[in-house]
C-alpha cells in the first residue's frame, strides 16, 4: 500500500511525550514510510491548563521545520499540524475553530476524552444540539481505550449517530493496551462504529509507528480493503472536509475475527464450520 495517512501521530519533537529530539521523529519517519505512509497529521497533545498547552502558530511552524529536516534526512514526508485536544467544557464549533488546531486544518477535531471519568453531558450537549446550530466536526480519540466508552458502548453509538467519528488505535487491535481494549476495539469494528485507524505513534520506545511485519499482521487480520479504507480513503476525506462514512467489515471478516489471545469456545467453532 501507498498513500496512507496517519490522522494521529505525536512525531514532533520536543512536545509533550513524543519524541525527545529530530533524530528519534526521524527514526519515525522512516517505519511510516517503510509501511507506505506518505502523509501524517501531527497531534501533540493540548491539555488546558498544564504545560502542555502549545499555541496553534507553534504546532504550525513546528510542523514544518519538522516536515523540512526529514527531506534533509532524505525521508520525504509530509506533516500536517493538529492536536489531540483533551475535552473541553465548551466543544462548540466556534469555540473549538477559535482555541483549537483541526486535524490538517479540515475543520474536523480530535477530541481525548478521559480515560477513567464518565462525561455523557459533554456527548449529549453536541448530539442533541437544536437543528441549525453548527455542528463542530469531531473525531474520538481511541474511544477503545475509555471507560466511558468500554463500559457502555451506547454512549459511542450515540455520538457517532450524532454525527461525531471515531478512531481507533492499531496497537488496540494488537491488544498492546490490555484484553479488555482489544475487545471493545473489535465490538465496535463489527458494529461499524469506526471511522479510523490510526497509530497514535510517539516516536520512541514501545510506541513506534508499526513496522512491515505488524502492518501485515492489520492486512491479514482485517482485509486489505478494511485497511485501505480505515487508513487512507477515508483520512484523505477527512483532510478535504468530505462526509466519511464508517468502515465496513465483511461478513466473513466479522464473524471470524477476535481480539489476540481470545479462545472462541466450541459453539463458536460449530457455527464457523456450518457457515463455512
Amino acid at each position: 500500500m501507498n498513500g496512507l495517512i496517519d490522522i494521529h501521530s505525536h512525531i514532533l519533537p520536543g512536545f509533550d511525550d513524543g519524541p525527545e529530539n529530530i533524530e528519534q521523529s526521524i527514526e519515525a519517519a522512516r517505519r511510516y514510510k517503510d509501511i507506505g505512509v506518505n502523509c501524517v497529521v501531527a497531534t501533540p497533545h493540548r491539555v488546558g491548563g498544564t504545560r502542555w498547552s502549545p499555541f496553534p502558530a507553534a504546532i504550525i511552524a513546528a510542523a514544518e521545520k519538522t516536515e523540512a529536516a526529514l527531506n534533509d534526512a532524505g525521508v520525504s514526508l509530509q506533516i500536517l499540524p493538529g492536536m489531540e485536544i483533551a475535552c473541553p467544557e465548551n466543544i462548540d464549533a466556534d469555540f473549538l475553530s477559535a482555541q483549537f488546531l483541526s486535524l490538517g486544518h479540515s475543520g474536523y477535531f480530535l477530541i481525548e476524552f478521559p480515560f477513567t471519568s464518565a462525561i455523557t453531558d459533554t456527548i449529549r450537549n453536541v448530539t442533541g444540539r437544536a437543528p441549525g446550530r453548527k455542528q463542530p466536526g469531531i473525531i474520538v480519540a481511541h474511544p477503545e481505550r475509555c471507560t466511558l466508552f468500554q463500559d457502555n458502548g451506547a454512549t459511542l453509538r450515540q455520538a457517532v449517530a450524532g454525527g461525531m467519528l471515531a478512531q481507533v488505535n492499531i496497537a488496540s487491535l494488537f491488544g498492546e493496551f490490555g484484553a479488555k481494549a482489544a475487545a471493545t476495539a473489535f465490538d465496535f469494528l463489527r458494529l461499524g462504529l469506526v471511522h479510523f485507524l490510526a497509530t497514535d505513534s510517539h516516536a520512541r520506545g514501545n510506541r513506534m509507528p508499526p513496522d512491515p511485519r505488524q502492518w501485515e499482521r492489520l492486512v491479514e487480520l482485517l482485509g486489505q480493503d478494511v485497511v485501505e479504507t480505515a487508513c487512507m480513503v477515508n483520512p484523505g476525506r477527512m483532510l478535504r472536509g468530505e462526509k466519511v462514512p464508517p468502515i465496513t467489515l465483511p461478513d466473513e471478516t466479522r464473524r471470524n475475527t477476535q481480539p489476540p489471545g481470545h479462545n472462541r469456545n466450541i459453539v463458536e467453532r460449530l457455527i464457523n464450520i456450518f457457515n463455512k
